[in-house]
């Protein structure tokens, strides 16, 4: 099973087109959201992006891998597909 973390945030396009490709994924994947307007958990998760000069969303950590912003080739790429 491939992991993902998907940094996300409310009403963001981008994100639901990532949501869109998972979900429809043909391999297996495990993804955890991490929103970072959360009330309770965002600072954090902006954090953590930012520690990796990220400063776009979506962003994922592919199996270890980031990948800044909806890039789709390098997301079905650090997928294997």
């Amino acid at each position: 099973m491939i992991e993902v973390i998907m940094y996300t945030k409310n009403e963001c396009p981008n994100c639901a087109r990532a949501e869109m490709l998972f979900n429809f994924c043909p391999v297996e994947i495990s993804v955890e959201k991490r929103n970072i307007e959360d009330p309770k958990e965002g600072a954090k998760h902006l954090a953590e992006i930012k520690g990796k000069d990220i400063m776009s969303v979506p962003s994922f950590v592919i199996d270890g891998q980031w990948i800044e912003g909806f890039n789709e080739g390098k997301v079905k790429g650090a997928l294997g597909l």
